[in-house]
Formats: structure tokens, C-alpha cells, sequence
């Protein structure tokens, strides 16, 4: 479990680079309600907002209180798969717009 927190931070840290870029450049929309809500306020308010969920999942692991229920478990499976697919999604758009 502790492992995929990390490739969860990882991936996090890559998809708000990469959405914040192509927000940025009009390269993409954010598909995300409230995130483009967010977004639309401020672009900083989307980074901070975006690092903090980083920062929880790391404060997870470093007080050693990772959730261990097969709730939890499925659900970070769940967000580790999707986040690899958005995260090689925005490497595909980048690869064509360069």
C-alpha cells in the first residue's frame, strides 16, 4: 500500500504540471468539475489545492498511519490505474503538440 501512495504522489505531482501547462496553453480543457471551477478562480488556488493532496498521502506514510482497510485498498488501485492512464494521456497530447 505504501508504495502505491508514493506512485500516487508521483503521479499526482506529473498531472498537475501537465494539466496546469496545457490549461495554461489552451493545449486542453480540464474535465474535472471542480477542478476546473477551481482552476477558473485561480490557477494558484489549482496548484496549491493540487500539491496538498500530494502532501496528505505523504503525511499517510510518514506518520505510518496508511489505511489498510479493502475499501481503501481498492479505491487506491482504483486512483493509481486511472492516474496512469490520464498521466500517458498527456504525454500522448504533448508528443503531438511538439
Amino acid at each position: 500500500m505504501i508504495f502505491l501512495f508514493y506512485y500516487l504522489i508521483i503521479l499526482n505531482f506529473f498531472d498537475t504540471l501537465l494539466t496546469w501547462f496545457g490549461l495554461q496553453y489552451a493545449f486542453i480543457s480540464e474535465l474535472n468539475p471542480i477542478m476546473h471551477g477551481i482552476y477558473e478562480v485561480s490557477p494558484l488556488l489549482f496548484l496549491v489545492i493540487k500539491t496538498l493532496l500530494s502532501i496528505f498521502l505523504l503525511l499517510f506514510i510518514l506518520s505510518k498511519k496508511v489505511p489498510q482497510s479493502s475499501f481503501i485498498k481498492a479505491l487506491t488501485v482504483f486512483a493509481t490505474v486511472f492516474y496512469t492512464a490520464v498521466v500517458f494521456m498527456h504525454g500522448f497530447w504533448l508528443v503531438h503538440i511538439f
